[in-house]
């Protein structure tokens, strides 16, 4: 299942990256997730950087429809890349959550910019695959309804972030 994920940032390009890159930024956004034991790890590259959270994820945490299909916790890698910039601060990027023990892929490509210097958009292109006989897509389509309240969440705690510092 594919959904196009519109994100839009209080600041330039490069703010934006400077708050992405920030490991007190990807902190806040772990912590977001109430789930104890994530690690964060950010690496730059260039002007680009690529952030990975690594940890496990008991059964338990999981949504009712998802727990009857997994035995055990989960061990889970998102990464987040972005390249380094080019015209008008636009970046390219890639997201990926790698989830053993699930029969989940997730991925996403994506682009940063702006058209007024002042606001930055993000467009991914999301990419939910669930391989479950007869309910993989009801799965899907719960886990993509979920989307747009996260998008919220993002923009709130971003806008937040961006004006304390």
């Amino acid at each position: 299942m594919r959904k196009t994920v519109t994100i839009t940032y209080p600041a330039d390009p490069a703010t934006v990256a400077t708050m992405l890159a920030d490991p007190a930024f990807q902190r806040g956004r772990v912590a977001r997730l109430g789930q104890d034991g994530l690690d964060v790890d950010v690496v730059t590259r260039g002007e680009g950087f690529a952030v990975t959270v690594r940890g496990t994820v008991p059964a338990d945490r999981l949504p009712s429809a998802a727990r009857r299909f997994v035995r055990g916790p989960l061990s889970l890698t998102l990464t987040e890349s972005w390249g380094e910039p080019g015209d008008g601060g636009r970046r390219e990027g890639r997201l990926s959550a790698e989830i053993s023990g699930a029969p989940v892929h997730v991925a996403a490509t994506g682009s940063m910019s702006s058209d007024d210097g002042a606001r930055t958009t993000v467009v991914l292109d999301l990419s939910l695959d669930v391989t479950v006989p007869l309910v993989g897509r009801a799965l899907e389509d719960r886990a993509m309804g979920h989307v747009d309240a996260v998008v919220a969440d993002e923009q709130a705690r971003a806008t937040a972030w961006l004006a304390s510092h």
